[in-house]
């Protein structure tokens, strides 16, 4: 019995480290979830900026060349920013599903924690 409640006691403390590495990742993850958020908020301010920019060069443009190249400017844009969102999402979507898991391996551990912790106490 001594040694069942010694393998117990380890399995407990190997547990408890796992735990507290899980927490870890939680909380990296969720800080890599705030910096993604805050990139988000910044390419949105860019691009209201660029919008602003073109929307003032538009105004001084004149002639067919002067429309053409505005135009190249605002499908190069559209394009530029069309990619970048593309991007913020598929890093948001990837952040999400990191955090998924690793609450998911969280949960794990507690539930094998609880579980030992009503074997070593019996």
């Amino acid at each position: 019995m001594d040694s069942a409640h010694h393998q117990l006691e380890q399995q407990l403390q190997q547990i408890s480290q796992a735990h507290r590495t899980m927490e870890t990742q939680l909380d990296q993850t969720k800080r890599k979830q705030a910096e993604q958020e805050w990139l988000e908020e910044d390419s949105n301010r860019l691009a209201q900026e660029k919008r602003a920019l073109l929307d003032f060069l538009r105004s001084g443009w004149q002639g067919e060349e002067a429309s053409g190249f505005h135009r190249y400017l605002e499908a190069q844009q559209y394009e530029e920013a069309q990619a970048w969102m593309k991007d913020l999402q598929d890093k948001r979507a990837d952040l999400e599903k990191e955090l998924q898991e690793v609450k998911a391996k969280l949960h794990a551990l507690e539930t094998k924690q609880a579980t030992l912790q009503k074997e070593w106490s019996q």
